[in-house]
């Protein structure tokens, strides 16, 4: 069984929280193979003195995009929210601390923004000279690299730093490339995961699965995550209220039979579409009747999430233009640029939008080569 980061930390190499002043940036995924809290496990040989928390709090109960308030933890450390009135450690927060231990699952994706808010926290320690410890876990996604690169002007807390949507590194790997890259001058220590290989599917690591966000339940929906989000770029239920968010897709308008004879068309690897009808309760059409598709993954070894969401984007634009409606800002944020956009409205295939990127990927294959702590 694979043995995240925080494991190897408690077991071998307990100097680097015993005695000493600690913060925590963690959330309800921060937890050992036994499902014992890592907040509870640090508490029991250091100092703890702040924990911090990502979008969604805590114990991931917020809603997406909602803003968390500070809190205290039943041991009585004050839970300091970096999703509220700060996204990032204030110097009062931060005084007295010798490190910050992070612990916390990340799913592979760029505009996932649990990285990012690790990312002004590492700022936030440089200037303080405070230690920053990465328990490191496994990406969820794997190694695999995909899509599009980021434009300066679409960075933001769903994507910080030019990367793929679908990195294919740990938290740990991209905070080192981060930090190198935007030349951080906190003092960086990552503990590795042992046992992990990126080729490992979550099955295979024995690790429980601990729901990231509320509507990431499962490693299914994580798979797909970095495709099917990209409707959050236009009027489209991406399934947030159902029992399978990011895995039923859909609208009042849309007839799920002929979209997915369109989607199956396209004969993408590893997947399978099936249409079908759902009520979300939450928005675009809480309570209404959508019809749509739910994406399967048959194989998840050659399916590709991002290209999966781009032929739902450029079908769904096609056959339905007269009811699409973009949020075009959002979605050149979460595609990375408004190229991308453009290229869609102008016709070209799916087949020559993702030829547009492939240089990107290997581009930052060879960018991150130095980073990479697992084969």
């Amino acid at each position: 069984m694979v043995r995240p980061g925080i494991s190897v930390l408690l077991q071998e190499r307990p100097e680097l929280v015993a005695g000493q002043r600690i913060g925590i940036f963690t959330n309800q995924t921060g937890v050992l193979p036994d499902l014992a809290s890592t907040v509870d496990a640090l508490i029991s040989v250091a100092d703890v003195r702040a924990i911090f928390s990502p979008e969604h709090g805590l114990y991931g109960a917020a809603a997406a995009g909602a803003e968390v308030a500070a809190d205290v933890h039943h041991s009585g450390v004050p839970i300091w929210s970096l999703y509220g009135a700060h996204l990032a450690p204030t110097p009062v927060q931060l005084n007295g601390l010798d490190a910050i231990v992070c612990d916390i699952q990340d799913i592979g994706c760029r505009f996932y923004t649990y990285a990012w808010t690790l990312v002004k926290l590492m700022a936030a320690a440089a200037q303080a000279n405070i230690t920053v410890i990465i328990a490191d876990r496994p990406n969820p996604l794997g190694g695999m690299i995909e899509g599009p690169s980021l434009d300066r002007e679409q960075r933001s807390l769903v994507g910080g730093h030019d990367v793929p949507i679908r990195h294919g590194l740990t938290l740990g790997e991209l905070a080192q490339l981060v930090q190198r890259e935007l030349e951080l001058r906190c003092t960086l220590v990552v503990v590795p995961c042992a046992g992990w290989r990126r080729d490992l599917g979550w099955t295979a690591t024995g690790l429980p699965w601990v729901p990231p966000s509320p509507n990431i339940p499962t490693p299914e929906s994580a798979l797909v995550y970095p495709g099917t989000c990209l409707l959050e770029g236009a009027n489209v239920s991406v399934g947030r209220g159902t029992a399978k968010p990011f895995e039923w897709l859909g609208a009042p308008w849309i007839d799920g039979v002929a979209l997915a004879a369109a989607l199956n068309a396209h004969l993408l690897s590893g997947v399978l579409w099936r249409p079908l009808r759902f009520q979300p309760c939450a928005a675009p059409y809480a309570g209404e009747t959508c019809g749509g598709v739910q994406l399967h993954v048959v194989d998840a070894a050659v399916f590709r999430p991002v290209a999966a969401g781009l032929a739902l984007v450029t079908t769904m634009y096609r056959l339905y233009a007269d009811q699409w409606s973009w949020d075009r800002a959002h979605f050149d944020r979460l595609i990375g640029s408004a190229h991308v956009r453009a290229q869609i409205e102008l016709g070209r295939s799916l087949a020559e939008l993702s030829a547009s990127w492939v240089q990107d990927e290997a581009e930052f294959a060879k960018r991150c080569a130095a980073v990479r702590l697992y084969a």
